[in-house]
């Protein structure tokens, strides 16, 4: 279990980030849950952090919650900041917060490639500095990078040349996660803190994502996770593994529930079910 330990979760108003926070919570940590949305009426999209820490409470959890938008550099050091005066120490930290552009590279504006690379890759780094001397100086802790499929390639072609897919950009950003990940977890290694990046398995449901894909229409889920727990409940596997030896991983969620969790394939299917 987790008690006794502080740990930080971005983007945790709602979708992944939210699903990871309680599964942390459950598990005993005391949860900083951080987003841009600390409060209801300021998104289109259903979720806050007021709403995170409620349910988290709700199930016997602490939460504390620190808005930070994480393309702002202050911002991100106020959260760690606020973080060690309020709670005194930082054991997990993870990076969740992240941003899909849609559109091909022709479609792109310049300015939202960026923005893509700002959020998803430059303020991990930007965390991880903030935070890596206080988990040094407390012995030690865990850092999840959340990532994508996106991440791996389409590969070598001839492609579809009538419908072309997009995704270059994110993709890249998480590309560039991963292996911003196992650097990292190289460069601190000798510092007892492991850093690992962590995907989903297969695709998950979350409000931001059923948001934008009801704009065109109802969106067909077969295939697809309608529950995030399986992703929390993967991050506190991880967690729960001796700080700086289980590091440098690029992992999926169901198969760290079936080579670290201990659970068998029916399990898993039955505890964490697919939509058919």
């Amino acid at each position: 279990m987790l008690v006794g330990r502080v740990a930080i979760v971005t983007g945790a108003s709602r979708g992944l980030g939210k699903d990871i926070a309680l599964a942390l919570a459950r598990a005993g940590a005391h949860v900083v849950v951080s987003a841009r949305t600390d409060g209801g009426g300021q998104s289109r999209i259903p979720g806050s952090l007021a709403d995170t820490v409620a349910l988290i409470e709700s199930h016997g959890g602490a939460a504390t919650a620190i808005r930070c938008d994480v393309a702002n550099e202050e911002e991100i050091n106020s959260l760690v900041t606020g973080t060690m005066e309020r709670l005194g120490r930082i054991d997990i930290l993870v990076n969740n917060a992240g941003i899909l552009v849609p559109g091909t590279v022709l479609e792109m504006e310049p300015r939202h490639w960026r923005l893509s690379f700002r959020v998803n890759v430059e303020g991990p780094f930007l965390l991880c500095r903030a935070a890596l001397p206080h988990m040094i100086a407390g012995g030690g802790g865990h850092i999840i990078n959340i990532s994508s499929r996106g991440a791996i390639g389409p590969g070598p072609g001839p492609y579809d040349a009538v419908r072309p897919t997009g995704g270059a950009a994110y993709g890249s950003t998480k590309a560039a996660l991963e292996r911003f990940t196992q650097g990292l977890a190289a460069e601190v290694f000798q510092h007892n803190v492991s850093v690992n990046a962590l995907s989903p398995h297969l695709p998950i449901w979350s409000e931001g994502g059923h948001y934008f894909r009801t704009r065109s229409g109802e969106p067909n889920y077969r295939g697809w996770r309608m529950s995030g727990e399986i992703i929390g409940d993967a991050a506190v596997v991880i967690c729960q593994q001796p700080p700086g030896r289980f590091t440098g991983h690029i992992l999926y969620d169901e198969l760290v529930m079936l080579h670290e969790g201990g659970l068998t394939p029916d399990e898993v299917a039955r505890r964490y079910p697919v939509e058919s």
